[in-house]
């Protein structure tokens, strides 16, 4: 498990935020990047979309030039005439992204927590995902469903999105991620589902397969430059943000720092074992940068990995 204790903070969420401080928060998440640097993201996420299929939409008879693959032969031999079926491609797909709003998720720099980091990156998908055309859905998930806003398109839809990021309140500070991704895992059609969280609980991989078997999955891991590295600090009280747990770390300790950098990588490398072995596609953003390079970055390779239409 990662690094569980954090330095001592309080609170769940932005209960106490008044409507000002929400407009303003919305703002900062939306805008803060370039906007050339949006429309790159938007183009990579086009790049990398899964194939959204076909849609059935209609029997008739068969005419000259139909695709002889299409004929219906069950109807054909009842009908004693030749029926086919004709499809439509389907032009919006639709993307979830279940965000962590835990207790972990708080840890970090002020307006660079990775629950800051998640929220603009969510921010970031949804928008690039809606500019393509697409509907896009938003569970925030602690060991519960703290919100869900179904998928949708447009404007006024992105500008909800963005406000159920930062108005949510917290209402318990433990992680399951599963009962977010068994919300929309449920849903019959194919789906891109993006999970954006630090992956501290350990995962049960059989949810995972299932959701990876009809859904494009992508878990996007954040991590804090802390968790990967401790600076020579002295002694820190830390605090479990999940369960309340408290611990003195003697942090000018040489031995202490070494070996919490060689639980990170190991915390690194079982992660992207637990990817693989759940048939989804695992990614690790860091809180010290910009969502938007990352993110790029992630969709590019796709895009490059699925190759030419």
């Amino acid at each position: 498990m990662i690094w569980p204790f954090r330095r001592r903070k309080s609170g769940l969420g932005p209960t106490a935020l008044d409507a000002a401080a929400i407009v303003r928060r919305a703002r900062r998440l939306r805008f803060r990047v370039r906007p050339d640097a949006v429309s790159q993201l938007a183009g990579a996420y086009h790049g990398a979309r899964p194939g959204i299929g076909l849609t059935f939409a209609e029997l008739r008879a068969y005419e000259p030039g139909d695709d002889v693959r299409h004929l219906d032969w069950n109807v054909t031999a009842r009908q004693g005439r030749p029926f086919v079926r004709r499809f439509v491609e389907e032009r919006s797909l639709t993307l979830w992204l279940v965000v962590d709003v835990s207790g972990s998720m708080r840890f970090g720099a002020e307006r660079k927590t990775k629950a800051d980091r998640a929220a603009q990156a969510a921010a970031l998908l949804a928008t690039a995902a809606i500019q393509n055309g697409d509907r896009v859905g938003l569970i925030l998930v602690s060991d519960r469903i703290e919100l869900e806003l179904p998928p949708a398109g447009g404007v006024r839809h992105l500008s909800q999105f963005v406000r159920a990021l930062v108005a949510t309140p917290t209402t318990s500070p433990k992680t399951k991620l599963g009962v977010g991704l068994a919300r929309v895992r449920r849903t019959a059609r194919r789906a891109m589902i993006v999970v954006i969280s630090d992956f501290i609980t350990e995962e049960p991989l059989v949810t995972w397969r299932r959701a990876a078997r009809l859904h494009d999955m992508i878990a996007l891991r954040v991590v804090d430059a802390l968790e990967l590295e401790l600076p020579a600090a002295g002694l820190l009280v830390l605090e479990d943000a999940e369960n309340g747990s408290v611990r003195t770390v003697d942090t000018s300790s040489r031995r202490v720092r070494a070996r919490h950098a060689e639980l990170a990588v190991r915390r690194s490398a079982a992660f992207r074992r637990w990817c693989t072995n759940a048939g989804i596609q695992g990614f690790t953003m860091r809180t010290d940068a910009d969502p938007i390079v990352p993110l790029i970055e992630l969709f590019s390779r796709r895009a490059v990995r699925r190759g030419p239409p």
